[in-house]
């Protein structure tokens, strides 16, 4: 009697054990109907048939919701989400019938890809018209797919990513005076990164206003303005017309020397013959520099020449430099 029931009991167990693998390794019921109209859970089971060495690197990143649960609204995004193809590619024969690869093609087919779902993450659908895309630089190139933790799916930290291609860049933010770059503090998409037609050599559509983002002291309005602050152009004006972005050997990003004997950084404006510069204090007292006497460069609220509160309104004796006249 022990003996029968031992051997029931072992066939009970095996049907109960043979029935459970069967429900965990199923292919749900309607999968390879699920892939044809954008997929779910069920039809990414039946790609990891397959592509089971794709599992791991899904679990991970925003695109791990592959991975869902059925029924969670978020796994309406599939495999074919990318992966164009027909059922023919897991029915019969996926060598005679290949999915789509957009990560194997070219910049543009690679944005239309992704900008099916990555509406307003730096216009995707315009990296088209951008940069990138003229020199065929894909979105792969910088964004990881499947897995992956970093912040926007790179393939390294961003400013490393960046330095790869332009190389010439990184130099300058070994200078002496430089943009915090690497720290966490600033990544090149603070500035580069646009709204309107991608990564652009400048900044946003307005440089000022890119730059007045973190120096919001310098943005004014000022009742009086230094003209140069008023020229939003990249070509013609604003902050770049007297500080590099990325570094420089110079204080404070300065493109040129501020001081004397020659000021270069201010009289590559100030040409006009008969100025200043040929004054006494250009010419004939070495050392004093423009910003001696003009001090709000950016603008100033009490000051048409923006002169230092200090000349105002006793004049140069009360300065300090001609007390004893």
């Amino acid at each position: 009697m022990d003996a029968d029931f031992r051997k029931l009991s072992w066939f009970v167990g095996g049907v109960i054990c043979c029935a459970l693998g069967a429900a965990a390794l199923a292919v749900p019921s309607g999968a390879a109907e699920t892939a044809t109209n954008a997929g779910g859970p069920g039809q990414t089971m039946v790609c990891l048939d397959c592509h089971d060495g794709t599992a791991a690197s899904l679990a991970t990143g925003p695109h791990r919701v592959l991975m869902g649960a059925a029924g969670d609204v978020a796994t309406r995004i599939s495999c074919t989400s990318c992966h164009a193809g027909t059922a023919a590619h897991w029915e019969d024969d996926p060598a005679a019938s290949p999915m789509t690869n957009p990560g194997r093609q070219g910049a543009k087919d690679v944005a239309a890809a992704c900008a099916a779902c990555h509406q307003g993450v730096h216009q995707a659908n315009q990296q088209t018209l951008s940069a990138h895309a003229a020199a065929d630089v894909a979105c792969t190139a910088c964004h990881k797919v499947h897995g992956g933790t970093a912040r926007g799916q790179l393939h390294q930290a961003q400013a490393e990513l960046c330095f790869s291609c332009h190389t010439g860049i990184r130099g300058q933010f070994a200078q002496p005076s430089h943009h915090p770059l690497g720290n966490g503090l600033v990544s090149c998409s603070d500035c580069h990164l646009s709204g309107d037609d991608g990564f652009r050599g400048a900044a946003r559509t307005d440089v000022n206003d890119t730059c007045t983002k973190c120096h919001g002291a310098l943005r004014g309005p000022f009742p009086f303005e230094h003209e140069a602050t008023l020229d939003h152009s990249v070509e013609d004006g604003g902050c770049l017309n007297c500080h590099d972005p990325h570094g420089s050997p110079l204080p404070r990003l300065l493109k040129q020397p501020y001081a004397a004997p020659h000021f270069q950084l201010c009289s590559q404006c100030h040409t006009v013959p008969g100025h200043q510069f040929n004054s006494f204090h250009g010419n004939q007292w070495a050392g004093v520099a423009c910003n001696e006497c003009h001090v709000d460069i950016h603008g100033s609220y009490t000051n048409r020449d923006l002169l230092t509160p200090a000349l105002q309104p006793q004049g140069c004796f009360a300065a300090g430099c001609h007390g004893g006249q």
